[in-house]
């Protein structure tokens, strides 16, 4: 507990005097843990029954000539930490326009019964118009911005995004609304500010180990094409000649 509360003053510490840089820090170390535990479990995970739960059969039409490697991938934990680092800005700037435009009410003093019943009834409501507003405007560009920063990366070229998008995008955003809205509401409703960014980046540490796997395994089937329509353009070449 006592180390708890030294981290807790730390991190406050650190958040006043560049809060910034703080959230930027701590998303990218919670990045790269997400990206370790993803990579940890498909190491190990030798009968794919993880695997299989996981990654929808769109994207595992060519699995069995997928290269899967034996070692880990520490270019993929530092792309996935790089990423994690650079978007906290904007998640922290989002979570304080939420806090702008629609404010939690303030209690000063004792109050009734009755005037607590209220307050309680328009937080709830805040905490409700945060949430639907977090999820349907943050949430799907959110992954918009994943899905091109990491097709990017990986690839260099727009083909890469167009085949994120084609194979990963709508079962993320499908997975995404079915876990994230109670999780916001209970982010928005009870934590300060300052938490918001790291208490989803420390709850989604399973999240963004699935959009990981996710993300490697249309990697891997964006290879697997690659290599088909070249020997189908090849062949193609022979025929007509």
């Amino acid at each position: 507990m006592n180390g708890l509360r030294s981290f807790k003053a730390f991190y406050n510490k650190s958040y006043n005097k560049r809060p910034i840089l703080t959230l930027c820090v701590a998303n990218g170390f919670l990045g790269a843990i997400s990206d370790s535990m993803a990579q940890g479990i498909a190491l190990y995970d030798k009968s794919k029954k993880i695997d299989n739960a996981i990654v929808p059969d769109s994207i595992k039409k060519h699995e069995s000539m997928w290269t899967i490697s034996n070692t880990w991938d520490f270019k993929r934990t530092l792309r996935f930490a790089a990423y994690n680092f650079c978007v906290a800005p904007l998640g922290g700037k989002w979570y304080m326009f939420l806090d702008k435009y629609f404010p939690m009410p303030v209690v000063t003093g004792a109050v009734t019964k009755a005037v607590q019943s209220q307050i309680t009834k328009q937080a709830n409501g805040m905490a409700i118009k945060r949430m639907v507003t977090d999820q349907a405007l943050f949430a799907p560009a959110g992954l918009v911005l994943f899905f091109t920063v990491m097709g990017l990366a990986e690839g260099g070229k727009w083909e890469n995004v167009k085949e994120k998008f084609r194979d990963a995008y709508m079962p993320a955003l499908i997975a995404n609304y079915k876990v994230w809205p109670l999780v916001q509401f209970v982010n928005f409703k009870f934590m300060p500010l300052q938490y918001r960014l790291p208490f989803v980046s420390s709850l989604g540490i399973v999240w963004n180990a699935y959009l990981s796997w996710l993300n490697n395994a249309s990697k891997q089937e964006e290879a697997v094409l690659e290599v088909l329509e070249k020997e189908d353009t090849g062949l193609e070449v022979v025929q007509s000649s």
